[in-house]
């Protein structure tokens, strides 16, 4: 009887052909292709450096600093793996850039959130640690989204994320829980994406552009201030690496 798992980040990324320091010390990681896309536009000579299925990564240079800049997943468990193998990479700091809906009739449309922790409602993390384990952004990713936003003269929200895997099973009793909790919004990977950071011993935080408001009900997704908002979110992603 095996011990250890049938197959490990770092075995996979020996398939894959990965050499150790390929990738920067720094990973910007969205979810949709075409956002990596958009912000590996900012770097300069990138580079295919990891590919695994639909999911890859570039690795470039901005201001003088190798990045990495990949579509790190869109839900929980593709996160999961992915944030796996970055960390396995040799990635130290992994800051996530993603969406979000809000929770809190403050935060609206077109907003940006700055997460300081998660509350799990997903089902990966609970495969990497126990029920009481405390999910929460690193202070130094957090103050260097925050610095990098202050810089920009973008307004910021700052608060927990509740990560669920049930799009549809967010019923109006729990988003008043979560409300109550004083979580500030929901998606749909910001818990595993922290929690496998953390247990990995690397870096993280996020920063979410608000594409809709569960507590009105108004849906934003591709309307122009949820993208003017995924556009500001990018912004202080890649200001942020100036002081990470």
């Amino acid at each position: 009887m095996r011990s250890e798992p049938h197959i490990t980040a770092e075995g996979m990324l020996a398939r894959l052909g990965v050499k150790p320091g390929a990738l920067g010390k720094v990973a910007l990681v969205p979810g949709p292709r075409e956002r990596a896309a958009r912000l590996r536009a900012a770097l300069d000579n990138p580079r295919k450096t990891l590919a695994f299925q639909d999911y890859e990564m570039h690795t470039g240079t901005l201001g003088g600093r190798r990045v990495t800049v990949g579509n790190g997943g869109r839900y929980s468990a593709d996160t999961a793996i992915t944030t796996e193998l970055l960390c396995a990479a040799g990635v130290g700091t992994l800051v996530r850039v993603g969406s979000c809906g809000s929770l809190r009739e403050t935060v609206h449309i077109g907003d940006v959130v700055i997460a300081t922790g998660a509350v799990r409602g997903d089902g990966a993390s609970p495969r990497y640690v126990d029920e009481d384990f405390d999910t929460v952004s690193d202070s130094l990713v957090t103050d260097a989204l925050t610095r990098a936003a202050e810089s920009l003269g973008v307004p910021v929200h700052h608060g927990r994320v509740f990560t669920t895997d049930a799009l549809f099973r967010e019923t109006p009793e729990l988003l008043a829980d979560l409300e109550q909790q004083g979580v500030t919004a929901i998606d749909m990977v910001t818990a595993a994406f922290l929690t496998v950071t953390q247990v990995k011993g690397a870096r993280a935080g996020a920063v979410l552009a608000v594409s809709d408001e569960c507590v009105t009900g108004k849906l934003g997704f591709h309307g122009p201030s949820a993208r003017a908002a995924e556009q500001r979110a990018m912004d202080i992603a890649l200001k942020a690496v100036e002081w990470l």
